[in-house]
């Protein structure tokens, strides 16, 4: 799908939705008794990130770095439990009259008796001066033989459980929902950090994975034993993504990537450029030693967590590390997030991962706690450990992939012995409970709409996608359109699709049918045909890689356009398409192809040209297969039938695409295309992070101009992926190219530390795009078309800098970009600007 204007329609259907759950909220809200206070340890001295909670963790939260609290519950009475680690657990019986409570915690009786305690510095203390600088020299020099590098072999078991739900429900919304039931569920629902609203769970996952690895080799094995999911069917896998969202986060490496951006790790060796660190104390316990440094971020705004960690003396090793995402960090949607990572001891000297927790608070409007949002909690267990197990080689080169759904299904009775409190047990039976509710069935639905652009109107028939139902062209007038396709679950096996358009000023009907169907799910083999009658913009993109034909004509028919796009084809075709995963993530595809082309316009476009003797002819056909490989390594794959999606991680993606045009079958032209795309998002830490693109092809043989390969040109005023929005249609035609395509994010590396601009939110970016390329003379010399050949023999570029996340709140979806261009003249007597102004909707965090 064209993500542009796909993302920022799902966006505005997403902001009406969320103000329809925000207008049920009660005005009023129900009656709450808040407590504050402060926390000090014996010599007077604030404690920071000390827990604070009551009814068995029920209603909860953490001191700030003054050791201050706000505790807000709906209990008149009870108790408050204060614990730290190292520190004498404290419970004192409270009272609603009481306005500010003073505790003090004693520390442990096995803690050093002298500690050593450390202020956080007014201002930032260069390494030399820093105590804790000495301590993180030792994590540096020994993260790389800490934990399982200091083995041969390994293997493990990883448990998941994941949970999303919404939170900040309150009371009114609740009893809206479950009318009858309201008092029996209410019971069941936890309650959110406030103490007063609540959370719904809405989906949940466990997964169950065996994990071997060879440091040898460098070789890992991931086996999936078992997986369980309930909740709601969610077309985009948008939850599958979301679970998946924390899972990259390794503290030992200098730079984690957290929601498709750079964060730089408290544990870094360059970490003193981003965070200010402070050596709280040294604590004793069972014969050894660790270092409690807390860890604080140097300005406001940078993608950087406060908290503290653990290390020990003896090997330097983290033993348990505590981050939370401070609510003025430059992201959106994030009202917050916090991780939590604790080690255990094997061998006396050997520290292993033991459990991880991440959660996150979502939001769409703004970060006000009081705003229905989506929470989303994922906790990983790690048990069995098994060191040097003396796995052969051959071992390693086997691979075990989930290849289709409910592949590791396992009864109820197994899941029991991974049951813990029966927290996982009550959320699977409030989810049962919720699933049939109006009111979350319509959520659901929105959130369908915000990540496919369909809906549904029948049973397992849906109408879209809606982004693409109105356009305009110089050919067609108001180009309308309509789509249908099949849809029953995420994963279908088979699925159909059907599109109709109309213009009013050609008063011509447009159309296509296509279907998929999943012939093997192991091997994977795919097969996809289709047959089509529209109009297309040839000359908006290099490689074609698009596979619906839904997306074809978004370039061509934006109603925003620079100039009337008048330089549309006329293609009837048919084609079949076969697709074969060779390997994770590496796919081998052929696809036979039947093409007629011709003007859509023939009065004012030509794609004439004359053959071997002589004759003129004003359209052709083109009787060809593409054959293509395509590696995308380390990528999630979502999905396991007719249609998957990639994640968004930063790896490469590479396609290599042989075409063969052929005269035997009833073609006009033998020829040859070879075209090569690299794609990557490189994570620069701090800095911010590149997309970057390099593509590169050739066409072997003589053909007209419907068979070269123009160089992209973008004539809407909407920044548009891997195309040049200061060219005219058709300016560049070539046999041979190069581009390339490089935009840097600095994600506010630059304006974070500008004074006044950084409360702004704003972020700067850069882009560079450049293009070269040759045309023969013998491709020259039969053209008989309007358009005059001309190629970039020396470099064509265009750059650009620009400003994102443009907006108020959380609703900052906005980017303008100023562009530049280098000298060229348009041999087709159009007119182009030499600098100007493009604008993208990007909804992003």
């Amino acid at each position: 799908m064209t993500n542009m204007i796909q993302k920022f329609f799902l966006f505005i259907v997403f902001l009406i939705s969320s103000i329809t759950m925000q207008a049920q909220q009660k005005q009023t809200k129900p009656p709450r008794i808040i407590y504050r206070g402060q926390v000090f340890d014996e010599n007077k001295q604030p404690l920071p990130f000390v827990n604070v909670y009551m009814a068995k963790g029920k209603y909860g939260t953490t001191t700030d770095f003054e050791g201050k609290f706000v505790l807000k519950t709906r209990r008149k009475r009870g108790k408050i439990t204060f614990s730290m680690q190292g520190y004498q657990t404290k419970v004192i019986k409270i009272k609603p009259k009481m306005n500010f409570i003073k505790v003090y915690l004693k520390p442990e009786k096995n803690v050093l008796e002298e500690i050593v305690i450390v202020k956080r510095p007014k201002k930032h203390l260069g390494k030399k001066e820093n105590p804790a600088y000495k301590i993180l020299k030792q994590i540096w020099a020994h993260r790389r033989k800490n934990g399982l590098k200091k083995v041969s072999q390994y293997s493990y078991t990883k448990h998941e459980l994941t949970e999303i739900g919404l939170n900040h429900l309150d009371s009114l919304f609740l009893q809206k929902l479950f009318k009858k039931d309201y008092a029996a569920i209410l019971k069941k629902l936890p309650p959110d950090e406030s103490g007063t609203q609540f959370k719904l769970p809405i989906y949940v996952k466990e997964k169950v994975t065996r994990i071997y690895g060879d440091n040898r080799l460098g070789k890992k094995r991931v086996d999936i034993v078992a997986e369980k999911t309930k909740g709601f069917n969610t077309q985009g896998f948008i939850f599958d993504r979301l679970s998946q969202k924390f899972e990259s986060v390794d503290v030992y490496n200098n730079t984690f990537n957290l929601f498709n951006k750079a964060f730089v790790s408290p544990v870094s060796s360059t970490g003193f450029d981003t965070y200010d660190y402070v050596l709280y104390d040294s604590i004793q316990k069972n014969n050894q030693k660790y270092y409690n440094i807390y860890f604080f971020p140097r300005r406001e705004g940078d993608l950087a967590f406060e908290g503290n960690f653990l290390v020990s003396d003896k090997n330097f090793a983290i033993t348990k590390i505590q981050m939370r995402l401070k609510a003025d960090a430059n992201l959106n949607f994030v009202r917050g997030v916090q991780i939590e990572k604790s080690y255990k001891t094997v061998n006396d000297s050997i520290y292993l991962p033991e459990k991880d927790s991440f959660e996150g608070d979502f939001s769409l409007l703004n970060k006000n706690e009081l705003h229905k949002g989506l929470n989303v909690k994922t906790v990983y267990t790690y048990t069995d450990y098994q060191l040097n197990p003396n796995l052969p080689p051959s071992f390693f080169a086997e691979e075990n992939l989930q290849y289709k759904p409910n592949q590791y299904q396992k009864p109820e009775a197994y899941w029991q012995k991974w049951e813990r409190n029966g927290q996982a047990k009550q959320t699977y039976a409030l989810i049962e409970a919720v699933k049939n509710k109006k009111q979350i069935g319509r959520i659901n639905k929105w959130l369908n709409i915000l990540t496919t652009g369909f809906f549904k109107v029948s049973s397992g028939l849906q109408f879209g996608p809606l982004f693409q139902s109105i356009g305009q062209n110089g050919v067609e007038g108001l180009r309308l359109m309509a789509g249908l396709r099949t849809f029953k679950t995420p994963n279908d096996r088979v699925r159909a699709y059907a599109h109709l358009a109309y213009g009013t000023k050609d008063h011509h009907f447009k159309w296509a049918l296509s279907g998929k169907y999943l012939l093997s799910f192991k091997p994977r083999i795919l097969l996809e045909a289709g047959v089509s009658d529209d109009y297309v913009q040839q000359s908006r993109s290099l490689m074609d890689v698009s596979e619906l034909m839904f997306t074809e004509n978004f370039g061509a028919n934006f109603l925003l356009s620079r100039g009337q796009n008048i330089f549309l084809s006329r293609i009837k075709q048919g084609y079949i398409k076969f697709d074969f995963r060779m390997a994770k993530n590496f796919h081998v595809g052929l696809r036979p192809v039947y093409r007629y082309i011709t003007s859509a316009n023939p009065a004012v476009f030509k794609l004439d040209y004359i053959d071997e003797e002589g004759r003129l002819h004003h359209s052709l056909t083109d009787i060809g297969s593409a054959f293509y490989l395509a590696y995308t390594p380390g990528r999630k794959v979502y999905g396991f039938g007719v249609e998957q999606r990639y994640g968004k991680n930063p790896y490469p993606s590479i396609i290599l695409k042989y075409y063969k045009g052929t005269s035997w079958l009833g073609g006009d032209f033998n020829y040859d295309k070879l075209q090569l795309r690299y794609n990557q998002r490189i994570l620069w830490g701090k800095v911010g992070r590149t997309d970057f693109s390099l593509e590169t092809g050739k066409t072997f043989g003589k053909v007209p101009l419907a068979l070269l390969n123009p160089i992209p040109a973008n004539q809407i005023l909407i920044l548009k992926p891997y195309t040049f929005s200061l060219i005219n249609y058709y300016d560049y035609v070539t046999d041979t190219y190069a581009a390339t395509f490089i935009t840097h994010h600095f994600d506010g590396f630059i304006l974070n530390r500008l004074p006044l601009l950084e409360r702004l939110k704003l972020r700067s970016l850069f882009s560079f795009r450049a293009a070269y390329g040759t045309i023969s003379p013998e491709n020259i010399a039969i053209n008989r078309s309007n358009i005059r050949y001309a190629a970039p023999t020396g470099w064509y570029y265009e750059y650009s800098v620009g400003l994102e996340n443009i907006g108020f709140g959380n609703l900052r979806f906005i980017r303008v970009d100023a562009v530049w261009r280098s000298d060229y003249h348009s041999v087709n007597g159009l007119t182009s600007p030499k600098f100007a102004f493009r604008i993208a909707f990007k909804p992003d965090f």
